[in-house]
């Protein structure tokens, strides 16, 4: 399952790391702000991911600098419609739990350890 902000698509997990943004930084964040990896990674540690999301840190096009990352899906979540109750739990369906999502990381981290040997 995908979701659509405006014009962008996100995945459930995807969608629910923006939702962990929302709720950690200001309000005075916007497209053009930009995110350390530390700060990412800190968010995700808090709740309970071991990595800053791939999709954002891997993807050259948001790179701002050394270790430095615009996440523009926020200022677009930030100005989407409101989602509705239904739409909350159909999503949360499709999410994996902290645990699954680490035990997924930890073996993609082993594949790519496994690939660079090579």
């Amino acid at each position: 399952m995908t979701t659509a902000t405006n014009t962008i698509t996100l995945k459930p997990r995807q969608l629910q790391f923006i939702q962990w943004m929302d709720e950690h930084y200001p309000a005075t964040v916007d497209a053009d702000t930009t995110f350390s990896r530390g700060e990412l990674r800190i968010l995700a540690i808090k709740n309970g991911v071991k990595w800053a999301p791939a999709w954002i840190v891997k993807d050259t096009s948001r790179q701002c600098g050394r270790g430095e990352y615009r996440v523009p899906e926020l200022a677009e979540y930030r100005g989407s419609s409101t989602v509705t109750d239904e739409e909350a739990e159909a999503r949360a369906e499709d999410i994996l739990s902290p645990a699954d999502f680490n035990k997924a990381m930890d073996e993609h981290e082993a594949r790519e350890r496994e690939f660079n040997m090579i």
